[in-house]
């Protein structure tokens, strides 16, 4: 049984008892003697031991959003005295299927936990994870149902995405383009999905042309800016569903005669470091690195001492710079 069972019967919150039998807590005798009777009453045993050594899996390194992601979850883990070791996918669901396998039942990995950043967006890596091995997932949600038994931490990216477009609108842009990212993440639609409804709620017409869909590149942003640039009625401001194609956008503005903002605005997503070193400095939706990698290992520590998965949505903050234009004309 888990340890949600264990705090319904002992009219406790399931921190309470998460803290109690992990050593956290002290309690009144009256209140260890409930959890205890409910233990029993439950069938439930305490983990015999903590969490040491945990495994990141992460999609790769060359994209900064991912490598600053990684620092700052071992950060955080070795602030707990965790040792963390990195494993990285390539993005391909085979070996993000083999790596998960391999670290679930041992493989030579010596890890206790891992935490999962996918770059497919599937499911399927699960099938072979015991139900027992704590297994969070980070920053990318997985389709399907086994993910539905595994605990989740993101950002909310339907939300960050709406405040980027509904920004842009109110300084008067009206054909606004979307750089959205593979249509086969979750994190991708949700983007989309923002950008849609801030169009919807002012009243404004979609344009497929306007919505292009590609990974996340600094090559997939130089070749979407030279699309959009070719339209019989070029947009005004981009909405980039990542950074690192905005910034392949501001790399090849310049080569397109295109100045940034003064004939397009544009505003990324993730808030990586690189955004603050293009000219002109680049708006964006900040990912809560920080919160994202804690929230991380507190729900690491939940499903070791057997607590419910449960799933996590973390604010996104928009920090607007100079690639951004004043009120258009138009909206004066």
């Amino acid at each position: 049984m888990s340890i949600s069972a264990v705090a319904r019967e002992a009219g406790v919150s399931t921190s309470t008892v998460s803290r109690f039998v992990k050593g956290q807590l002290q309690l009144s005798a009256e209140t260890e003697a409930r959890i205890r009777a409910a233990m029993e009453a439950t069938g439930f045993s305490a983990p015999h031991s903590e969490v040491k050594n945990l495994a990141l899996i992460i999609p790769e390194l060359a994209n900064p959003y991912f490598a600053q992601l990684t620092q700052a979850l071992t950060d955080a883990a070795h602030h707990r005295g965790l040792e963390v070791s990195v494993f990285v996918s390539d993005g391909l669901e085979t070996r993000e299927h083999r790596i998960v396998a391999q670290c679930a039942h041992g493989g030579g990995t010596g890890v206790d936990a891992a935490v999962f950043v996918s770059m497919t967006g599937s499911s399927a890596v699960l099938v072979d994870v015991p139900e027992d091995f704590p297994f969070v997932v980070l920053d990318e949600g997985l389709d399907g149902s086994l993910a539905e038994r595994r605990a989740f931490v993101g950002a909310d990216n339907f939300e960050g995405a709406y405040q980027a477009t509904t920004f842009l609108l109110s300084r008067g842009h009206r054909r606004i383009a979307h750089v959205a990212g593979p249509g086969e993440l979750g994190s991708a639609r949700d983007r989309l999905r923002g950008y849609l409804r801030a169009l919807r709620d002012a009243g404004l017409e979609t344009d497929p042309q306007l919505v292009l869909e590609g990974p996340y590149s600094q090559s997939f942003g130089a070749s979407a800016l030279s699309r959009v640039r070719r339209l019989a009625d070029p947009p005004t401001a981009v909405f980039a569903a990542s950074d690192i194609v905005a910034v392949g956008m501001a790399a090849a503005a310049p080569m397109h005669g295109v100045r940034l903002p003064e004939d397009l605005s544009l505003i990324g997503f993730d808030g990586i470091e690189q955004g603050a070193w293009v000219t002109p400095r680049l708006s964006t939706v900040v990912q809560p690195l920080a919160e994202l990698a804690r929230t991380a290992l507190d729900l690491v520590d939940a499903v070791s001492a057997g607590a419910e998965p449960t799933t996590r949505l973390l604010p996104m903050e928009l920090r607007i710079a100079e690639s951004v234009a004043g009120p258009l004309p138009s909206a004066t």
